[in-house]
């Protein structure tokens, strides 16, 4: 068969199976899926959720370029005095939840009080997704050709539209 980018984040999503975890302490922290053309001449592109539950979250396009934009709203928090630096280390804790994941677990909240709005909410996240997806087969099938810095700013213009519908 043919397994497409839809197929992987499907089996990635797949609670059922095993493979997407939310239960008993373990949780699926952020998922992956990569294209990788055979043609040398066009990129990689790598969709990340950067939150957790895939079944919930949205897979962004990522490539790789010489100067990508920086996403500080995925970027953990940093503390002066970190717990993990401290002899003895670990004596303490931070929440070292980025905002994107700050803002994605007060979704999920959203999706189990009020499960009409949640569903609502995830359609529109999954429209977003399928966005993502067809913009990066019409790059990947040559229809179109974004700039490079379109390119540089992809993540984080993904990452930007996200958070505005939570």
């Amino acid at each position: 068969g043919h397994i497409t980018a839809e197929t992987l984040m499907a089996i990635l999503r797949d609670k059922a199976s095993g493979i997407c975890v939310d239960s008993e302490g373990f949780r699926t922290a952020g998922s992956m899926v990569s294209l990788l053309p055979q043609d040398p001449a066009l990129p990689c592109v790598h969709f990340f959720t950067a939150t957790p539950d895939p079944s919930r979250s949205v897979f962004k396009p990522f490539i790789f370029v010489a100067d990508p934009k920086p996403v500080p709203q995925v970027r953990s928090p940093t503390f002066p005095d970190d717990p993990a630096r401290r002899v003895p280390r670990f004596q303490g804790s931070v929440d070292r939840r980025h905002q994107l994941y700050r803002r994605h677990q007060a979704a999920l909240e959203l999706m189990e009080k009020d499960p009409e709005r949640g569903q609502e909410l995830l359609r529109t996240l999954r429209e977003l997704e399928k966005q993502g997806l067809e913009g990066m087969k019409a790059l990947l099938e040559g229809t179109v050709a974004p700039s490079p810095e379109e390119l540089a700013d992809l993540f984080f213009d993904c990452v930007e539209a996200e958070m505005k519908f939570y």
